[in-house]
């Protein structure tokens, strides 16, 4: 059941990562629905359940985006991972953790993909990127984490847990 729960979140999220996002822009960026709804299911489930939706999200964005394959599921881990760090290590309030995930998250997810992409031989220009996308983006993200993660809240509440046998 939680495979499905995943599948209906990220494979819409992922499409319309791709389609409808860039036409959401504000101030030159736009959501990234897919580390939005990774982040907040690591805030939910915790960082091993995040890290495996980060893995399937990543991997349905490298599918359906241009680039290689892989970039965005590693990229995606990292963020999944810092956001699983941030929530064990941090006593944030219910507001200011999904903010602050959200902005870090977003950060450490293009520093990898401008890393990867420097790495594959194609230079960016750090610092305008920074300025330009990697700020704003952040603000964005951690502007709407608080919505995805009462939206995953619910839909965790409403997906029954699995049943484990203890010996």
């Amino acid at each position: 059941m939680r495979h499905l729960a995943a599948a209906l979140v990220l494979l819409p999220a992922a499409v319309l990562q791709v389609t409808l996002a860039p036409r959401l822009d504000l101030f030159g960026v736009f959501p990234n629905l897919v580390l939005l709804a990774v982040v907040g299911w690591t805030l939910v489930r915790g960082a091993a359940a995040g890290i495996r939706w980060a893995v399937a999200g990543g991997l349905l964005l490298d599918l359906v985006a241009p680039g290689a394959l892989g970039v965005h599921a590693l990229a995606l881990v990292v963020a999944a991972y810092l956001s699983g760090y941030l929530q064990r290590s941090f006593a944030l309030d219910l507001l200011l953790l999904p903010a602050a995930a959200g902005a870090l998250a977003t950060i450490a997810y293009n520093l990898v993909l401008v890393g990867l992409s420097e790495l594959a031989g194609h230079p960016v220009a750090v610092l305008p990127v920074l300025q330009v996308w990697v700020a704003p983006s952040a603000l964005y993200d951690a502007a709407l984490m608080p919505f995805a993660l009462f939206m995953l809240r619910n839909l965790d509440r409403a997906v029954p847990q699995p049943v484990r046998i203890e010996w």
